[in-house]
């Protein structure tokens, strides 16, 4: 099926996509319409086909909500989980997803190579800020300054192009990846709407959120330290509002394409999607894995007409046959 044409691209992330061959012949970043686009690059251009890696598994969203902080997380560590901005700093998960200047996220987070970063293309060559908490022969030591690394630096980082017009029907098939409405349509952006599109181009079809309460105040603001001021606070309560029409509007193409999407958060004001107990989600994800650490191995280097026999015991062979 092909894909729907975007609207509203962000011209940013339209002009930083290039590569050496096209900027040569044509000068022209951008590719002919009847070529297959893809939705992921390297810093350089080149299309890293991760489209449909991780099919029919199962993901958490980890989103800023304070609400985290009530949760064990220690179960997470055997499931698959992307956290948002800067919720790395809570829980060290598979995958980050940023949309905004990449200054405002912890720099450990963009150097850390077990993390595979999704940012727009736009911000490739953006610069870091350092607020790592490292080791000298001081002792320990806060950094808090401008660094001279550029995303495009950082190990494992994939680059997105984002649209801002949002139209729930085309949502799930365009070439790009919509984040929410440009101030020309209504405003309201969110890196938890382009996560998602993410997560389901990937290829999982589970996802259950964590931390999406939907409310904002100045006493609940995240489960990672931030302070935020009324204005932001208003402008994300004012967001969330349109996220509650939006996800409303996708449900039914997300249950369309058996694209389950579960909220564990009892008490959060996203009502567009079934809630499920946080205990039941880590449960649920783990059913088709069984308990790794049980599981038998012994007799899986058999040849297949000698494993039929269940759980007999393998045959000796070679210098364990006994002689005739």
């Amino acid at each position: 099926m092909s894909r729907a044409s975007s609207l509203m691209k962000d011209r940013p992330d339209h002009v930083s996509l290039h590569s050496p061959v096209w900027r040569e012949h044509t000068d022209v970043p951008v590719r002919t319409p009847r070529e297959h686009v893809p939705l992921f690059y390297t810093r350089a251009g080149a299309a890293l086909s991760l489209e449909g890696l991780y099919r029919g598994g199962h993901a958490f969203l980890m989103a800023g909500g304070p609400s985290v902080k009530e949760l064990d997380l220690e179960p997470l560590h055997r499931r698959w989980v992307m956290t948002l901005n800067n919720g790395a700093r809570t829980f060290r998960g598979n995958a980050n997803c940023t949309v905004d200047d990449p200054s405002r996220f912890s720099m450990s987070m963009w150097l850390d190579p077990n993390i595979m970063k999704f940012m727009p293309m736009a911000h490739f060559e953006k610069p870091l800020w350092d607020n790592r908490h490292l080791h000298t022969e001081a002792g320990w030591a806060q950094r808090w300054e401008a660094s001279r690394l550029r995303v495009g630096d950082c190990p494992n980082v994939v680059g997105f192009r984002r649209n801002e017009k949002f139209h729930a029907q085309r949502w799930l098939n365009e070439e790009t990846i919509n984040w929410g409405n440009h101030t020309k349509f209504g405003g309201g952006r969110s890196v938890l709407l382009a996560s998602l599109r993410i997560l389901y181009s990937l290829g999982f079809r589970f996802v259950y959120l964590l931390g999406v309460d939907f409310e904002m105040s100045e006493t609940k603001r995240y489960h990672f330290e931030e302070q935020r001021s009324v204005g932001a606070i208003k402008g994300n309560m004012e967001t969330y509002t349109k996220l509650q029409g939006w996800f409303e509007e996708l449900q039914p193409h997300f249950l369309k394409a058996r694209f389950i999407v579960r909220n564990c958060n009892p008490n959060s004001r996203l009502t567009a999607f079934p809630h499920l107990l946080y205990e039941e989600a880590l449960a649920e994800s783990g059913l088709r894995l069984g308990d790794p650490t049980r599981e038998r191995t012994e007799g899986m280097y058999l040849p297949p007409e000698d494993k039929a026999g269940g759980l007999a015991e393998p045959k000796p062979t070679g210098a364990e046959m006994p002689p005739t």
